[in-house]
C-alpha cells in the first residue's frame, strides 16, 4: 500500500507551505549569521562569545571536563559519522520504516555537508583555549548540528513529548560541552542549531505524507515480538488507577510545591543579587557551624560531600535506573528520575554562570579550593532532587502510609544532611542551599505533574472510554450491515 494514502490529512497539507518556508528560513538565519561573523572584524569573537567563554574558563573543573569529553566522543569522528546513522537506519529497516531510514541518512549527510561547505566558507578561527584536537574551521559545530538534526529527525518520526524532551536536552548539553571545551564560540553552536533544525525539516518537508503513511501503516500492522509499540507499551506505558479526589490531590500537591519552590527561590535569588534580605543568615550559620568542626564530624561532612558528588552520584543514578529497569521490568520511572536529575544539572549550571556568585573564604574550606561559582549548591540540588524524586517514584504505588511517612522521612534527612556538609566545609553559604532546595521543589512539582497526568485513571473514565468504545464498535457495524444490504439491492 503506497504510505501516501494512509496519512493523515495534516500530514499531506505540510508539503504546502509553512515547514518549507521555516526550514529555509533557519537556514537562512544560520548563513546570515556566519556572514555577518566574518564581515564584522573577520570572524573576530562577539562581546557574548568572549564573556561566556571567560565564565566558562573561569569555572571549569575535572567533572565537567570528562562529560564534555564524552560528549565529544559522542557527537563526532567515527560515532556520529558511522556508528549512530548505521545502528538507527538499520532499527528503522527492522521495524519496516524504509522511508523513515532514508529521510534520516538523507538530512545526517546533508548536515554533514552543509557544515563542511560553511566551515571552509567562512573560515572563522577557532578560540585559543582548546581542550581537544580538532580541525580548522570553528562555524559552525559539527557535534551540535548533528544533534540537532538527529533531535528533530527522531522528534518528526517519534511524535512523542519525551523523544522531544531528550532531543532538546541532549542538543543543549551538545552546545554546552563544545563551548566548555574551547571548541567552538557561542555562536557558533547558535549558528549550528539553526542550521541543524533547518535541513530536517526542509527535506522533511516533501516526505511528510510518505512518513506519517508509514508511520500509521506500521501502527495497524499486528505487532511483532520486538517491535516500537509492544516494546514502548511493555516499557514506557504504566498506567495506574487512582480515585478522582487522589488524583486531584496530586495535581494540588504538585502546584504546591512548585508554587513555593518558585516563590522561596525568586526571594533567594533577589537577595543574593541585592546582596540583602536572607543574605545576612550567611555569616552567622557559617560561624556557628564552624564552632562545631572536628576531626571525627568533618570525615562524615566528607563523606557526605563524595555521597553526593559529581562522581558517586551520577554512578549511584546509573546503577539504580539500570537495576530498577532489570528487577521492575519497566523503563519509564527510572527513565524519568534520569530526565529530571539531567534537567536539574543543566538548570544548576545555567543559574550558576548566570549569578556567579563567590564562594566563601578558601581559607574556610576543608576539602581542597573550589575556584567555581557558589549559588546554587550542586551537591545539594543533586542530592535533593535525587531522593525526593525517587521517594515519589517508588511510594506514589504504594498504598502503605507507614511506608511513605518513613521514605519521605528518610529524604527530608538526607536533604539536611547534604545541606549542612556544604555549609560546615566551607564551600558554599547557607542561601546556596536553600536556593537549591527551593529549585529542586520545582522539578519535583513538574515531574509529579507530568506522571499524573500521563499515568493516573479514574476508573469512571475508563468505564466511560470503553463504553464509548463499544458504542463505536456497534455503530460500525450496523453501518457495515447497511452499506452490504444497499450493495445487495444494487446488484
Amino acid at each position: 500500500m503506497n504510505p501516501e494514502v494512509a496519512a493523515k490529512p495534516r500530514a499531506k497539507r505540510v508539503t504546502h507551505w509553512w515547514p518549507l518556508v521555516s526550514g529555509l528560513m533557519a537556514l537562512g538565519l544560520a548563513f546570515i549569521l556566519g556572514a555577518l561573523i566574518v564581515v564584522r572584524d573577520q570572524g573576530l569573537p562577539l562581546s557574548i562569545d568572549t564573556e561566556w567563554m571567560k565564565e566558562l574558563i573561569e569555572n571549569r573543573a575535572p567533572i565537567w571536563q570528562t562529560l564534555a569529553l564524552a560528549m565529544d566522543t559522542l557527537g563526532g569522528g567515527l560515532v556520529a559519522i558511522i556508528i549512530l546513522p548505521v545502528v538507527i537506519a538499520v532499527a528503522l529497516l527492522l521495524a519496516k520504516r524504509p522511508w523513515a531510514a532514508g529521510y534520516f541518512l538523507a538530512a545526517t549527510v546533508v548536515t554533514g555537508g552543509v557544515v563542511q561547505l560553511l566551515k571552509n566558507l567562512f573560515g572563522r578561527a577557532r578560540p585559543e583555549n582548546l581542550m581537544t584536537n580538532l580541525d580548522f574551521g570553528s562555524f559552525p559545530s559539527g557535534h551540535v548540528a548533528n544533534a540537532a538534526t538527529m533531535a528533530v529527525v527522531l522528534g518528526i518520526l517519534f511524535p512523542r513529548v519525551w523523544v522531544w524532551v531528550a532531543g532538546s536536552v541532549y542538543t543543549i548539553v551538545m552546545m554546552m560541552s563544545r563551548t566548555y571545551l574551547g571548541a567552538h564560540w557561542l555562536t557558533d553552536t547558535i549558528g549550528a542549531l539553526l542550521l541543524g533544525i533547518g535541513v530536517a525539516v526542509v527535506i522533511w518537508a516533501p516526505l511528510a505524507a510518505k512518513l506519517d503513511g508509514e508511520h500509521e501503516l506500521a501502527r495497524s500492522r499486528p505487532p511483532g515480538r520486538f517491535s516500537w509499540s509492544v516494546l514502548h507499551d511493555k516499557l514506557m506505558v504504566e498506567p495506574r488507577m487512582l480515585e478522582a479526589a487522589s488524583r486531584r490531590r496530586l495535581y494540588l500537591t504538585s502546584i504546591v510545591l512548585a508554587g513555593l519552590g518558585a516563590v522561596f527561590f525568586t526571594v533567594i535569588l533577589l537577595s543574593v543579587l541585592n546582596k540583602n534580605g536572607l543574605t545576612v543568615i550567611d555569616e552567622p550559620v557559617q560561624a556557628w557551624l564552624a564552632t562545631w568542626r572536628s576531626p571525627a564530624l568533618t570525615s562524615v561532612m566528607i563523606g557526605l560531600a563524595i555521597l553526593f558528588g559529581p562522581i558517586a552520584l551520577p554512578i549511584t543514578l546509573l546503577v539504580l535506573t539500570l537495576a530498577w529497569g532489570v528487577i521492575g521490568k519497566h523503563a519509564r520511572r527510572p527513565v524519568i528520575l534520569a530526565a529530571a536529575m539531567l534537567v536539574g544539572v543543566v538548570l544548576g549550571q545555567i543559574i550558576g554562570h548566570s549569578v556567579n556568585r563567590h564562594r566563601p573564604p578558601t581559607e574556610l574550606m576543608l576539602f581542597g579550593p573550589d575556584p567555581s561559582f557558589s549559588f546554587p549548591s550542586g551537591h545539594v540540588l543533586g542530592a535533593t532532587d535525587f531522593v525526593l524524586l525517587t521517594a515519589y517514584l517508588v511510594f506514589s504505588r504504594r498504598a502503605s502510609i507507614r511506608g511513605t511517612v518513613a521514605g519521605f522521612g528518610f529524604a527530608v534527612v538526607c536533604i539536611v544532611a547534604a545541606a549542612v556538609s556544604r555549609v560546615y566545609l566551607g564551600y558554599h553559604w547557607a542561601t546556596d542551599a536553600l536556593a537549591s532546595v527551593s529549585l529542586s521543589l520545582i522539578i519535583v512539582g513538574g515531574v509529579i505533574a507530568f506522571d499524573t497526568w500521563r499515568t493516573a485513571r479514574v476508573p469512571e473514565e475508563t468505564r466511560g472510554l470503553e463504553g464509548t468504545k463499544e458504542e463505536t464498535k456497534e455503530e460500525t457495524k450496523e453501518e457495515t450491515k447497511e452499506e452490504t444490504k444497499e450493495e445487495t439491492r444494487g446488484v
